[in-house]
């Protein structure tokens, strides 16, 4: 079997991005709501909590593709071939 090694080092900074810190405050503030609406049988409360974690899920991509998420190294061989 043959390994091949990254083109670089990892990112020094172990996740600690702008967009990750909000989807994780995002999806933590949805749960909270979801998990209250569920316990008091609150149907509008639900779908504020999952609509709360899916918007996270959308700003932290967005967040992302603007480049503040963590760096992606940029492959220059083929992939497909082994």
């Amino acid at each position: 079997m043959k390994y091949t090694l990254p083109l670089e080092a990892a990112p020094k900074n172990h996740g600690n991005t702008k967009a990750a810190w909000v989807l994780t405050l995002g999806v933590l503030l949805g749960a909270t709501v979801l998990g209250v609406g569920m316990a008091i049988a609150h149907i509008a409360l639900q779908f504020t909590g999952l609509a709360l974690i899916v918007a996270a899920l959308a700003v932290s991509y967005g967040m992302r593709l603007n480049g503040m998420g963590q760096p992606v190294p940029q492959r220059t061989e083929d992939w497909y071939q082994a």
